[in-house]
């Protein structure tokens, strides 16, 4: 009983503890200037003087003896090491600094305070107080603030800079943008001292950091901002209510209105089976649906880190076609949306795109066609990649057991010789480009190349009740057609008949007949017809009687 008595202490003081955590981190972010915020604290080093730690760090000199006598320090020319230092922020040397663009993806466009003549961002460029920064569609930029902090901007986005600053070589930072459309992703750095400060603002809201990941949008259309936190925490403000997000969490604010209720983020998507690497342009990636999602956002980046994003789209199902890029190793970023628009926690996966050069379009043979009497010509379309084109045949559909095996095949047709008849084979091809590189594979095709029936030849038997014709057997599965005509040249067809055996028996016809014979194949395909043969009627022994009276009435006579 005292055991689990002891469980439930530990369990309610960890409760306790962990709503203590989240009230001092709330208090850290809404009031970072608070009356102890305003004080920068330095510990001592050996050498330290009041004098020169002024000269150094402080507006004026001078202010050696109030920080004496704020801090009660004895010597000013001898103070102990690791003594704490009070030092009001409002006498800290200050000054305007700079943030950097680390990479750029398509269009961004810089407007600096002096000019409004727009400008190509390019890494290294400069971004000082003033300044302005857009982004076009498909494109994104990353930025480096001076305490290392930094954010992504995303496709259609516009950022003002209003307010960069640092506080001499004391490491805080003051980082304060707007975002006044669009979409940002920050990873701010813990920061140094009480002045330090990252702080977004959007027409409708301030989110304040301090150490944490977390992305913000503003839909200027809706007038509407979103928060989702990552890592850490982030202070919402709205319409003079602030609200604590803590990770995993986001909110929505709308202009002139307190922050939403945080919201827990929807999970991250499960992706189903997808070839890597990934072979055709136009492939789709699909996902499990998530309960509570009205849509998804999908990104695409070169790296893990997601510096820097090359593609952004939004589907409404749980599915969405990837774009036609460069053959490379690219990184996957899902998030399924709630109803606020709320974004939810990202599925990232990497995978390989190798779709170029572009493989050309098989043409002919049709797929699964039969060809005989004659080698198949395999044809395909003139791929705008290629300078030359890889072409492989195989008895077999994983190309194990292959026949023809041939590079740099320059047009887009090859006459397969190799190919004997009675077998089914499969062809595909590839393209080369100029420099070498080799492209996926085509569709798989399939042919098949079987002899020509055999044109029959019928031995011809008869007797005054029937007559009979017979021939040699042709291949396996097939069978006959005779057709019995009235005329030679078979205008009239008085029977067509089906045989399965290499042999018909038949009444001998009164009148004159002709008859003829071909070979049909399993797959129904006819070959020739053989010659033409005469059937003659029975003789009319009523001519002997005619002729013998004929006889007897001469000899009478």
């Amino acid at each position: 009983m005292i055991f689990y008595k002891g469980i439930h202490n530990m369990d309610v003081m960890r409760n306790r503890l962990l709503k203590l955590s989240t009230i001092f981190l709330y208090i850290s972010l809404i009031f970072p200037y608070s009356a102890s915020a305003q004080e920068w604290i330095y510990t001592v080093v050996d050498g330290d003087t009041l004098s020169e730690f002024s000269e150094k760090h402080l507006y004026k000199t001078s202010y050696w003896k109030q920080l004496q006598k704020i801090n009660n320090v004895a010597d000013p020319k001898r103070i102990p090491t690791n003594t704490k230092l009070r030092i009001p922020i409002k006498w800290i040397k200050s000054q305007p600094t700079s943030a950097e663009v680390i990479k750029t993806e398509g269009k961004v466009t810089l407007y600096t305070k002096d000019s409004n003549a727009p400008q190509k961002s390019t890494p290294g460029q400069q971004i000082n107080l003033g300044d302005h920064l857009e982004t076009g569609a498909q494109s994104s930029v990353l930025i480096r603030f001076a305490d290392g902090s930094e954010i992504v901007v995303l496709q259609n986005s516009k950022v003002n800079f209003n307010h960069l600053k640092k506080y001499g070589e004391t490491g805080m930072v003051d980082s304060r943008i707007r975002l006044m459309s669009g979409d940002v992703e920050t990873k701010a750095k813990t920061q140094k001292g009480s002045a330090s400060r990252f702080e977004i603002h959007t027409p409708a809201a301030i989110s304040a950091v301090r150490g944490t990941h977390f992305r913000t949008s503003y839909q200027a259309e809706k007038h509407s901002s979103h928060i989702e936190v990552l890592e850490g925490g982030v202070a919402v403000k709205g319409a003079n209510r602030t609200r604590l997000v803590r990770s995993g969490y986001g909110t929505q604010v709308a202009q002139n209105k307190a922050p939403l209720k945080p919201q827990k983020l929807l999970p991250a998507p499960t992706l189903l089976a997808y070839p890597n690497p990934i072979e055709k342009i136009g492939s789709q990636i699909r996902w499990e649906t998530i309960k509570g999602a009205k849509s998804y956002r999908v990104i695409i980046s070169r790296s893990a880190e997601f510096g820097s994003v090359i593609w952004d789209s939004d589907s409404s199902r749980s599915a969405i076609t990837l774009p036609d890029l460069s053959d490379n190793t690219y990184y996957f970023q899902l998030r399924a949306v709630d109803q606020h628009g709320i974004e939810g926690i990202a599925q990232l996966t990497p995978f390989t795109l190798n779709a170029h050069p572009q493989p050309p379009f098989p043409m002919a043979p049709n797929n699964n066609e039969t060809i005989r009497g004659s080698a198949p010509v395999l044809e395909w379309t003139n791929s705008s990649e290629a300078n030359s084109y890889h072409l492989e045949v195989a008895t077999d559909k994983g190309f194990k057991q292959k026949i023809i095996d041939r590079s740099n095949i320059t047009g887009t047709q090859f006459t397969a010789s190799e190919l004997v008849a009675t077998n089914t084979y499969f062809w595909r091809i590839k393209s080369i480009a100029r420099e070498g590189e080799i492209g996926p594979y085509s569709a798989i095709r399939s042919l098949s190349v079987k002899p020509i029936p055999a044109t029959p030849e019928p031995e011809l038997k008869q007797d005054e009740q029937e007559i009979k014709l017979s021939w040699l057997q042709g291949l396996p599965g097939e069978s006959y057609q005779i057709q019995i005509g009235q005329d030679r040249s078979f205008k009239t067809i008085l029977n067509d008949i089906n045989a399965s055996k290499p042999e018909i028996t038949m009444p001998r016809p009164e009148g004159y007949r002709y008859i003829r014979v071909r070979s049909v194949a399993e797959d129904g395909f006819t070959g020739a017809w053989g010659a033409t043969q005469e059937l003659t009627p029975p003789p009319n022994e009523n001519w002997i009687y005619i002729f013998g009276s004929y006889v007897a009435v001469i000899l009478l006579l």
